[in-house]
C-alpha cells in the first residue's frame, strides 16, 4: 500500500501503528530536577544544595554546573570544594576555578585534595592557567595531605619541564633541594644553573639536553644580521622616551626583565600616572611567577602610592608561595598595625613553614589586644589538637582583656 500511494497524498495510517499501545504520559511534579531551565527551577536547585540528602545535593549540582551564570558555577564550585556534593565530571568546574583564581584555596572548609584535583585538570586543559596555578600546586604538593599531593604531582607533571624548572630554580638554589624530585628524569634544556645543580646533586637524576643544532650557514647569517643592525640608522621614534601607556603595556608583557625595566622607568618619571591604574597594575604583578618581579612591584607601591594603598597591596603578599616574602609582608603589616590583616596573620599560624609561623606570632604580639578577638575566634573553631597554638599565644598577648563569660541572671 505504501508503494502504491500517490506522492502528494497524506501518509497511510497503518493498523499495526494505530493498535499499538501508547506510552503512558509522565506526570510532571514540582520537585522534578530535570524541568526546563527557568528562574524558579534555578532557585529550587540552589535550595537543594542545602539539602540533608547528599544524593539530591549532588544531582542539583550536576544540573546547575551546566548553566551559563558564573555566580551559579561559583556556588557549585564552593560546594564541591567543601565536599558537600559529588560530580561525575569535575572538569565542568574548570571555568569556575579559573575565574576564582588561586586565592580560592583560602576559603574556609575547602578540601585540599579536591582543590588539587581541579587545579591539576585545569592546568592540563588550559596552558594559560599554568602560571597562576603553578604556585598553588607546588604548595599542595609540599604541604597537602597524601591525596592532594598525588593530584598536585599529576598536575605538575603536565607543566612543561623547562617552565617548571625556571619557576623552581630560585628556591632550589636557596636550598629547597626536595623540589628536584619534580624534575627527575624529565628532559630539561641545559642552562648554567641546571648544570651546577646536577654537579652538586648527582643523585637528583636531572636529565639535561642541548638545544636544537644550528646549520653551517648560521654564522654567516648571524654576521649579516649584525651588519644590518649596525648600518641601520636609529629612527627618531626609537629616540623618544616611552609613554606611560607603553610602559603599562610593557609591564604586562610577562617577561621578567621587561617588566622590571618598565617598573624602573615608571618610578623614575611618575608624572601623569593615575594612582588607581598603577595600583591595579601592581596588584597583578604581585602574583607574577617570579619573586623578583613581585618584590619589585611591592617596592614601587611603597614609593609611588599612598600608605593605605601600599598596605592593602602588602596584604596580597601574605599568600606568596615563598616563605621569606610572606615573612617580609607580615613584618610590614605588623609594624603599621594594619588591623584588616589580623585574621590573615592568625591563619598563618597554621602555615607549613616554621619561619612563617614564627613571624606571624611575633606580628600578632605586636598588635597586642587588637589581635585577641581574631585569636579567640580561631581557637573556638580549631580542632582540639590545634587549639593550643591559639590559646598559648593568647596568654602571651600583653594586656589581653579577659574572655567574656556568660551573662549573669537576676
Amino acid at each position: 500500500m505504501t508503494d502504491l500511494q500517490p506522492p502528494c497524498a497524506p501518509a497511510w495510517t497503518l493498523g499495526e501503528t494505530a493498535a499499538a499501545p501508547a506510552a503512558p504520559a509522565r506526570a510532571v511534579r514540582a520537585d522534578d530536577l530535570d524541568q526546563p531551565r527557568s528562574a524558579a527551577q534555578r532557585a529550587r536547585l540552589l535550595a537543594l544544595l542545602a539539602s540533608d540528602d547528599r544524593e539530591r545535593r549532588s544531582r542539583a549540582a550536576g544540573h546547575l554546573v551546566g548553566g551559563p551564570e558564573p555566580e551559579i558555577r561559583a556556588t557549585v564550585l564552593d560546594a564541591y570544594l567543601r565536599d558537600s556534593v559529588d560530580l561525575p565530571d569535575p572538569g565542568a568546574l574548570h571555568t569556575a576555578l579559573a575565574a576564582a583564581g588561586p586565592a580560592v584555596h583560602t576559603a574556609d572548609g575547602a578540601r585540599p585534595e579536591r582543590l588539587a584535583l581541579l587545579a591539576a585538570g585545569l592546568v592540563a586543559a588550559d596552558a594559560d592557567a599554568r602560571g597562576p596555578f603553578l604556585p598553588l600546586l607546588l604548595r599542595l604538593w609540599e604541604t597537602g595531605p597524601p591525596d592532594a599531593r598525588r593530584h598536585a604531582a599529576r598536575g605538575l607533571a603536565n607543566v612543561p619541564a623547562d617552565t617548571l624548572a625556571e619557576h623552581l630554580e630560585p628556591r632550589v638554589t636557596a636550598g629547597a633541594t626536595g623540589l628536584l624530585d619534580l624534575l627527575a628524569g624529565r628532559p630539561l634544556l641545559r642552562t648554567p644553573a641546571l648544570a651546577r645543580l646536577r654537579e652538586r646533586h648527582p643523585h637528583a637524576r636531572l636529565l639535561l639536553v642541548d638545544g636544537p643544532l644550528r646549520g653551517p650557514e648560521a654564522a654567516a647569517r648571524d654576521a649579516a644580521a649584525l651588519r644590518t643592525l649596525r648600518d641601520r640608522a636609529a629612527p627618531a621614534e626609537a629616540l623618544r622616551p616611552p609613554t606611560t601607556e607603553e610602559l603599562f603595556a610593557l609591564a604586562r608583557s610577562g617577561e621578567p626583565r621587561r617588566v622590571r625595566r618598565a617598573l624602573t622607568l615608571l618610578t623614575e618619571d611618575p608624572a601623569g600616572i593615575v594612582p588607581r591604574r598603577l595600583a591595579d597594575l601592581l596588584r597583578e604583578l604581585l602574583t607574577h611567577p617570579r619573586a623578583g618581579v613581585r618584590l619589585h612591584a611591592h617596592r614601587v607601591s611603597r614609593t609611588l602610592l599612598d600608605r593605605e594603598t601600599h598596605l592593602g597591596l602588602t596584604e596580597v603578599l601574605l599568600d606568596d608561595p615563598q616563605p621569606d616574602v610572606v615573612c617580609r609582608a607580615v613584618r610590614v603589616l605588623a609594624q603599621a598595625r594594619r588591623q584588616s590583616a589580623v585574621p590573615a596573620l592568625v591563619a598563618l599560624l597554621g602555615h607549613g613553614h616554621e619561619t612563617v609561623r614564627r613571624a606571624a606570632e611575633l606580628g600578632l604580639l605586636r598588635f597586642g589586644p587588637a589581635a585577641v578577638p581574631a585569636l579567640r575566634h580561631a581557637a573556638a573553631r580549631a580542632r582540639p589538637d590545634r587549639r593550643v597554638r591559639y590559646t598559648d599565644l593568647l596568654t602571651r598577648v600583653p594586656s589581653a582583656p579577659p574572655e567574656p563569660g556568660p551573662p549573669a541572671h537576676s
